[in-house]
């Protein structure tokens, strides 16, 4: 029954999150999972629990390890700009109801070695998810939403908080579903879901909720948004092949890319924090007799050579590449410089 409900659960929580922090100049070369080494990776499964946990593994797929250990469900990691912290959403502080349409879950905040964690939101009449830093970390961008009689989502908005939750502000006010936002690297412009146009589309706002344009203009659901580390390209979910694909455009909407071309489901695009890669999930490794196995994988950034980082019969998605301790950003926020080898972050709406 658990195992069920979570699968409806990951299912409407699938297509429309992340990040990126850092913009990044480089030379474009064969790259390697080495210059990533000091990286690490955060993805949701429910390998060891009967719900969900966060999880971390390094780049190449190594030294799993569990962060969360409640008996609810805790997932969607997204990472803070210096590596310190991650968010996630979580339902520990909540009743679970397997036959309700929605399941509330909280904003919470915890080190990177999963202790201390605090429940930021702290609004259990609302459906909170998909969390995105600001790039100067001192900002958390969500979406929160509103129920009709206790189970049904009536609307849902992208707000913007303190990183210590305080000060919550409605940047969209808008009567449709507007979900999984994700920061753009200058700290300027937000990107998000929205159904305000009858299906799913990409918008893109100013960080005050100003100016919003409709960057993905297709009849298909596109969603997940997530900004490569020059903040020239968009990463994002689409089914306009007739199932979920990565694509990435560019960050004016143009140029639409299909990255995956495969007949499974590919979703939750995160950019590594050099560029030269993608992790996403996908179930194109499917067991026969089972409904679902959905893998963590990672393919260069334009979309060769994919490769299984988790390889295990449970549920490994949504996963957020965190930052790379070797990079140094400029005070203005728009250089990062290299010293060495560069070596890396995103749940709400339906699959």
């Amino acid at each position: 029954m658990k195992l069920a409900s979570l699968q409806r659960k990951i299912q409407a929580c699938c297509l429309h999150g992340g990040f990126l922090v850092l913009t990044v100049s480089f030379f474009w070369h064969q790259p390697s999972l080495a210059q990533l080494a000091d990286t690490t990776i955060a993805f949701t499964s429910n390998r060891d629990v009967d719900w969900a946990a966060v999880y971390l593994m390094n780049p190449d797929g190594k030294q799993i390890r569990q962060l969360t250990d409640e008996p609810k469900y805790d997932g969607e990691p997204a990472w803070s700009p210096d590596g310190q912290k991650i968010t996630f959403v979580s339902y520990r502080d909540l009743e679970l109801i397997p036959e309700r349409e929605i399941f509330l879950g909280e904003i919470y905040l915890m080190n990177a070695d999963g202790s201390n964690p605090i429940n930021l939101t702290q609004s259990p009449e609302r459906p909170d998810g998909v969390s995105s830093w600001s790039p100067n970390g001192k900002q958390i961008a969500f979406s929160s939403g509103e129920l009709f009689n206790d189970n049904i989502l009536l609307n849902s908005d992208i707000f913007v908080m303190e990183a210590d939750g305080a000060n919550p502000i409605n940047l969209t006010n808008h009567d449709a579903l507007d979900q999984a936002p994700a920061w753009s690297p200058d700290g300027n412009r937000i990107t998000f879901s929205s159904l305000r146009d009858g299906n799913w589309e990409i918008y893109v706002m100013n960080a005050e909720g100003a100016n919003l344009t409709n960057l993905s203009n297709h009849p298909a659901r596109d969603g997940r948004p997530d900004w490569s580390p020059d903040g020239n390209k968009i990463a994002f979910t689409s089914d306009r092949d007739r199932n979920l694909e990565i694509y990435v455009m560019n960050a004016d909407g143009t140029n639409p890319i299909n990255l995956t071309n495969h007949p499974a489901e590919d979703n939750h695009a995160s950019w590594a924090p050099d560029g030269t890669r993608i992790a996403f999930d996908s179930d194109r490794d499917l067991i026969l007799g089972r409904d679902y196995n959905y893998e963590i994988y990672v393919m260069n950034a334009d979309g060769t050579n994919p490769i299984n980082l988790t390889q295990n019969r449970a549920w490994d998605i949504e996963p957020s590449w965190g930052p790379a301790a070797s990079l140094s950003v400029a005070p203005n926020g728009k250089l990062a410089t290299l010293w060495g080898n560069v070596k890396r972050s995103n749940a709400y709406s339906g699959r």
